[in-house]
Protein backbone atom coordinates (compact mmCIF):
# COMPACT_ATOMS: atom_id res chain seq x y z
CA UNK A 1 0.00 0.00 0.00
CA UNK A 2 1.07 3.65 -0.84
CA UNK A 3 1.86 5.82 2.45
CA UNK A 4 3.71 8.41 0.84
CA UNK A 5 5.14 9.82 -2.54
CA UNK A 6 5.71 13.46 -3.12
CA UNK A 7 7.78 15.85 -5.92
CA UNK A 8 7.97 19.27 -5.44
CA UNK A 9 7.64 19.43 -1.99
CA UNK A 10 10.77 20.02 1.49
CA UNK A 11 7.91 17.89 4.36
CA UNK A 12 5.79 15.10 4.11
CA UNK A 13 3.75 13.12 6.37
CA UNK A 14 1.05 10.60 6.52
CA UNK A 15 -0.43 8.02 9.22
CA UNK A 16 -2.12 4.66 8.45
CA UNK A 17 -3.81 2.30 11.24
CA UNK A 18 -3.13 -1.10 9.61
CA UNK A 19 -0.13 -2.94 11.17
CA UNK A 20 2.77 -3.60 8.04
CA UNK A 21 5.85 -5.40 8.27
CA UNK A 22 8.03 -3.49 6.25
CA UNK A 23 8.41 -0.34 4.64
CA UNK A 24 9.30 -0.16 1.00
CA UNK A 25 11.66 3.51 -0.06
CA UNK A 26 11.83 4.55 -3.59
CA UNK A 27 14.05 7.75 -4.63
CA UNK A 28 15.43 8.95 -8.17
CA UNK A 29 18.31 9.87 -6.04
CA UNK A 30 20.97 7.68 -5.42
CA UNK A 31 21.95 7.07 -1.96
CA UNK A 32 25.20 9.07 -2.11
CA UNK A 33 22.91 11.69 -3.59
CA UNK A 34 20.37 11.61 -0.12
CA UNK A 35 22.00 13.93 2.16
CA UNK A 36 19.89 16.83 4.87
CA UNK A 37 16.88 14.69 4.57
CA UNK A 38 15.06 13.57 7.70
CA UNK A 39 12.57 10.88 8.87
CA UNK A 40 10.62 10.10 11.99
CA UNK A 41 8.34 7.27 12.39
CA UNK A 42 6.36 6.58 15.64
CA UNK A 43 3.40 4.40 16.79
CA UNK A 44 0.49 6.80 18.85
CA UNK A 45 -1.02 4.15 20.75
CA UNK A 46 -4.59 5.10 21.47
CA UNK A 47 -4.42 5.36 25.47
CA UNK A 48 -0.76 4.03 26.18
CA UNK A 49 2.51 5.43 25.58
CA UNK A 50 3.57 6.25 22.50
CA UNK A 51 6.71 4.20 20.72
CA UNK A 52 9.46 6.19 18.87
CA UNK A 53 10.60 3.92 16.28
CA UNK A 54 12.97 6.89 15.56
CA UNK A 55 13.97 8.91 18.65
CA UNK A 56 12.03 12.39 16.69
CA UNK A 57 13.64 13.41 13.53
CA UNK A 58 17.11 11.57 12.49
CA UNK A 59 19.06 11.31 8.91
CA UNK A 60 17.16 9.35 6.27
CA UNK A 61 20.35 8.24 5.04
CA UNK A 62 21.81 6.97 8.34
CA UNK A 63 18.67 5.23 9.03
CA UNK A 64 18.67 3.43 5.58
CA UNK A 65 21.76 2.39 6.17
CA UNK A 66 21.33 0.67 9.57
CA UNK A 67 18.19 -0.93 8.19
CA UNK A 68 19.59 -2.49 5.85
CA UNK A 69 22.67 -3.87 7.19
CA UNK A 70 23.54 -7.23 6.97
CA UNK A 71 21.31 -10.06 5.37
CA UNK A 72 19.68 -6.97 3.27
CA UNK A 73 21.16 -4.51 0.71
CA UNK A 74 19.79 -1.49 -0.84
CA UNK A 75 18.92 -1.79 -4.37
CA UNK A 76 17.55 0.17 -7.45
CA UNK A 77 15.27 -0.43 -10.82
CA UNK A 78 17.24 -0.44 -13.72
CA UNK A 79 15.78 1.65 -16.82
CA UNK A 80 14.38 -1.42 -18.30
CA UNK A 81 12.17 -2.04 -15.73
CA UNK A 82 8.53 -0.50 -15.82
CA UNK A 83 9.82 2.52 -13.69
CA UNK A 84 13.23 3.06 -12.56
CA UNK A 85 14.30 4.13 -9.25
CA UNK A 86 18.32 4.81 -8.26
CA UNK A 87 17.26 3.96 -4.67
CA UNK A 88 15.27 0.63 -3.75
CA UNK A 89 14.97 -0.27 0.23
CA UNK A 90 13.23 -2.67 2.18
CA UNK A 91 13.18 -1.08 5.69
CA UNK A 92 12.09 -4.40 8.11
CA UNK A 93 10.42 -2.47 11.39
CA UNK A 94 9.96 -5.81 13.21
CA UNK A 95 11.82 -8.78 13.18
CA UNK A 96 8.83 -11.06 11.10
CA UNK A 97 5.20 -9.79 11.09
CA UNK A 98 3.13 -6.59 11.12
CA UNK A 99 3.30 -4.18 13.94
CA UNK A 100 0.70 -4.83 16.78
CA UNK A 101 -1.98 -2.28 15.89
CA UNK A 102 -4.45 -1.71 18.84
CA UNK A 103 -8.36 -0.42 18.22
CA UNK A 104 -7.41 3.42 16.77
CA UNK A 105 -3.67 2.98 16.85
CA UNK A 106 -1.64 5.24 14.29
CA UNK A 107 1.93 4.96 12.81
CA UNK A 108 2.81 7.89 11.66
CA UNK A 109 5.49 8.46 9.12
CA UNK A 110 7.16 12.12 8.90
CA UNK A 111 9.74 13.81 6.48
CA UNK A 112 11.56 16.78 6.29
CA UNK A 113 13.94 18.78 4.49
CA UNK A 114 13.10 16.63 0.90
CA UNK A 115 14.53 18.19 -2.54
CA UNK A 116 11.40 19.60 -4.35
CA UNK A 117 12.97 18.71 -7.58
CA UNK A 118 13.43 14.84 -6.56
CA UNK A 119 10.46 12.07 -5.78
CA UNK A 120 10.25 10.00 -2.67
CA UNK A 121 8.06 7.35 -1.94
CA UNK A 122 7.47 5.11 0.56
CA UNK A 123 5.22 2.02 0.82
CA UNK A 124 3.83 -0.11 3.40
CA UNK A 125 4.53 -4.18 3.54
CA UNK A 126 1.77 -6.02 4.70
CA UNK A 127 2.25 -9.76 6.64
CA UNK A 128 -0.47 -12.23 7.24
CA UNK A 129 1.13 -12.56 11.20
CA UNK A 130 1.90 -10.00 13.95
CA UNK A 131 4.86 -9.20 15.90
CA UNK A 132 6.26 -7.46 19.30
CA UNK A 133 9.38 -7.39 18.54
CA UNK A 134 10.22 -3.95 16.82
CA UNK A 135 13.13 -2.59 15.73
CA UNK A 136 13.67 0.81 17.06
CA UNK A 137 17.13 3.41 16.26
CA UNK A 138 18.90 6.05 18.67
CA UNK A 139 21.46 8.40 17.73
CA UNK A 140 24.36 9.24 19.77
CA UNK A 141 27.15 12.41 19.32
CA UNK A 142 30.82 13.30 19.82
CA UNK A 143 31.61 16.80 20.08
CA UNK A 144 34.15 18.43 18.44
CA UNK A 145 36.47 19.13 21.45
CA UNK A 146 35.98 15.31 23.19
CA UNK A 147 39.33 13.06 21.62
CA UNK A 148 38.92 10.36 23.98
CA UNK A 149 35.23 8.88 24.36
CA UNK A 150 33.23 6.03 25.62
CA UNK A 151 30.25 5.65 23.51
CA UNK A 152 27.69 2.84 25.31
CA UNK A 153 26.79 0.33 22.56
CA UNK A 154 25.41 -2.23 24.84
CA UNK A 155 22.10 -3.35 23.69
CA UNK A 156 22.40 -2.26 20.32
CA UNK A 157 23.21 -4.81 17.26
CA UNK A 158 24.02 -2.24 14.33
CA UNK A 159 26.02 1.15 14.44
CA UNK A 160 26.19 3.24 11.31
CA UNK A 161 29.54 4.95 12.50
CA UNK A 162 30.61 8.47 10.36
CA UNK A 163 34.14 7.80 8.43
CA UNK A 164 35.58 10.56 9.85
CA UNK A 165 39.33 11.97 9.26
CA UNK A 166 39.43 12.71 12.57
CA UNK A 167 39.46 8.99 14.16
CA UNK A 168 42.43 7.83 15.00
CA UNK A 169 41.75 4.40 16.31
CA UNK A 170 38.54 2.04 17.82
CA UNK A 171 38.60 0.51 21.20
CA UNK A 172 35.92 -2.07 21.84
CA UNK A 173 35.25 -3.64 25.21
CA UNK A 174 33.51 -6.91 24.17
CA UNK A 175 30.78 -8.52 26.75
CA UNK A 176 33.69 -11.03 28.15
CA UNK A 177 35.52 -8.13 29.38
CA UNK A 178 38.68 -8.51 26.76
CA UNK A 179 39.48 -5.18 25.11
CA UNK A 180 40.18 -4.81 21.43
CA UNK A 181 42.27 -2.11 19.81
CA UNK A 182 41.34 -1.37 15.29
CA UNK A 183 42.01 1.12 13.93
CA UNK A 184 39.95 2.92 10.92
CA UNK A 185 41.60 0.72 8.19
CA UNK A 186 40.25 -2.64 9.89
CA UNK A 187 36.93 -1.28 10.86
CA UNK A 188 36.27 -0.64 6.69
CA UNK A 189 37.61 -4.35 5.66
CA UNK A 190 35.45 -5.93 9.25
CA UNK A 191 32.56 -4.00 7.81
CA UNK A 192 32.83 -5.24 4.31
CA UNK A 193 33.59 -8.74 5.42
CA UNK A 194 30.53 -9.05 7.29
CA UNK A 195 28.65 -7.61 4.52
CA UNK A 196 30.23 -7.16 1.11
CA UNK A 197 27.19 -6.32 -0.88
CA UNK A 198 26.06 -2.95 0.29
CA UNK A 199 24.62 -0.79 -2.81
CA UNK A 200 23.57 -2.15 -6.29
CA UNK A 201 23.04 0.82 -8.14
CA UNK A 202 20.52 0.56 -11.41
CA UNK A 203 23.42 1.26 -13.55
CA UNK A 204 25.16 -2.47 -12.51
CA UNK A 205 27.38 -1.36 -10.12
CA UNK A 206 27.62 -3.17 -6.93
CA UNK A 207 29.00 -1.04 -4.35
CA UNK A 208 30.47 -3.06 -1.02
CA UNK A 209 30.26 0.19 1.01
CA UNK A 210 29.15 4.00 1.19
CA UNK A 211 31.05 7.41 0.98
CA UNK A 212 31.50 8.84 4.40
CA UNK A 213 29.63 5.96 6.60
CA UNK A 214 30.83 2.38 8.03
CA UNK A 215 27.96 0.00 8.68
CA UNK A 216 29.33 -2.06 11.88
CA UNK A 217 27.95 -5.22 13.45
CA UNK A 218 27.84 -4.49 17.99
CA UNK A 219 26.99 -7.92 18.84
CA UNK A 220 29.06 -9.15 21.91
CA UNK A 221 30.80 -5.30 22.04
CA UNK A 222 29.14 -3.32 25.32
CA UNK A 223 31.85 -0.08 24.74
CA UNK A 224 33.65 1.51 21.93
CA UNK A 225 35.82 4.21 23.32
CA UNK A 226 37.06 6.40 20.56
CA UNK A 227 40.04 8.29 19.89
CA UNK A 228 40.13 10.94 17.60
CA UNK A 229 41.61 14.38 16.97
CA UNK A 230 39.51 17.83 17.52
CA UNK A 231 37.93 19.16 14.20
CA UNK A 232 34.64 17.08 13.63
CA UNK A 233 31.41 15.93 15.21
CA UNK A 234 31.37 12.18 14.91
CA UNK A 235 27.84 10.33 15.00
CA UNK A 236 26.71 7.12 16.01
CA UNK A 237 23.32 6.05 14.76
CA UNK A 238 22.26 2.34 16.23
CA UNK A 239 20.01 -0.16 16.17
CA UNK A 240 18.77 -1.85 19.46
CA UNK A 241 18.74 -5.25 19.73
CA UNK A 242 15.54 -6.96 19.29
CA UNK A 243 16.42 -10.20 20.26
CA UNK A 244 16.99 -8.93 23.80
CA UNK A 245 14.26 -6.45 23.37
CA UNK A 246 12.34 -9.55 23.13
CA UNK A 247 13.63 -11.53 25.78
CA UNK A 248 12.44 -8.02 27.90
CA UNK A 249 15.94 -7.61 28.61
CA UNK A 250 15.78 -3.93 27.56
CA UNK A 251 13.17 -0.85 26.40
Amino acid sequence: MNIIETTGVADAKAELQKGIESLAFFSDKTVDEIGDELISIQVERNGGSNLEITQGFVSLKRFLLASTYGDDAIGSFPASNPESYKTVAVIELTEMGALVMGPNDKLKLALKNLDPMKKYIFDGIESPVTSDDIYMYEEKSIADEQTNYDVNVKNFDIAIIDDDATITELNFTHDNGVVTKHSMREIRAISQDIDPVAYVRNDGKVLPNFVGFIQLPLKGIVNINVRKNEGSVVKFFMRKDVELLAMGLIK
